[in-house]
């Protein structure tokens, strides 16, 4: 009741105007910042399964982040089975929606930031291993199905997060984090004191994670899994185990 609660004042609350536009079918919700830029950027969002873009936005509410670093935010609305499947068509689908805004908005063709949540983060996922030559980075909130771990080159940094009460999910996340960490990739873990619900912290880390990488930072100390122990040298950490934190504010959330 508590989460049901602050999901109602999440989808309450105002957010700036959101525009759209529909691909073979599928209406596409987007958010332009307050102000374009030459080095504008688009995050794409995906929503729980069968989650509206419009709604996704909402609940997620990057709309600060977008501001400050001139992103254009992107939400499909994906329905039905097993979209989280690039090869069934909905990632070419994105990729044509991509372009669309690239072409209005006279955006500079660039890699795209990725996050989801759910059957979302299944999105996330799958489309960052599909299009790595698209994709900047990619983060998920309760992802419980992963691609194949692609080879070293097609890796792309991630944030991954899951609640412990998740149980399932948490142990396929875990796994693959470790997996993925293996080809050499920088993966920041994060498990929660929650189940399956997409949460406040969450969301918080999610933020500053995407903002340490649009302003370049590089990893000030590093976390390492289970014990929290804090390193200041990456090689007191083995890379299995190694959360590259940027700043305070994210050491400060991955710590919570």
């Amino acid at each position: 009741m508590k989460f049901l609660l602050h999901y109602i004042v999440f989808l309450w609350l105002p957010m700036t105007f959101a525009d759209s536009f529909r691909l073979d079918g599928v209406v596409f919700h987007y958010r332009l910042p307050k102000k374009l830029a030459d080095d504008s950027r688009i995050l794409v969002l995906f929503g729980g399964r069968n989650s509206s873009g419009f709604r996704t936005l909402r609940l997620f509410r990057f709309d600060d982040l977008a501001d400050r670093h001139h992103l254009v935010l992107l939400s499909p609305s994906f329905n039905g089975n097993n979209y989280w499947e690039p090869a069934n068509g909905t990632g070419n689908l994105l990729k044509r929606a991509i372009a669309f805004l690239e072409k209005k908005h006279h955006l500079l063709s660039k890699p795209v930031y990725l996050y989801g949540y759910s059957a979302g983060g299944q999105c996330a996922a799958h489309f960052a291993a599909w299009m790595p030559e698209k994709t900047a980075a990619w983060g998920v909130h309760g992802c419980g199905y992963y691609p194949d771990i692609p080879e070293s080159s097609q890796c792309r940094p991630a944030l991954i997060t899951c609640g412990i009460e998740d149980s399932i999910r948490f142990v396929i996340s875990r796994q693959f984090v470790y997996c993925y960490r293996e080809k050499g990739t920088e993966v920041l873990w994060k498990p929660g004191r929650v189940g399956h619900e997409m949460d406040s912290l969450s969301l918080k880390l999610a933020e500053a994670w995407f903002e340490a990488l649009l302003n370049g930072d590089p990893a000030k100390v590093y976390g390492e899994d289970d014990t929290k122990h804090i390193k200041q040298r990456a090689e007191d950490i083995q890379p299995m185990f190694r959360n590259s934190l940027a700043n305070d504010r994210i050491k400060e959330l991955w710590l919570e």
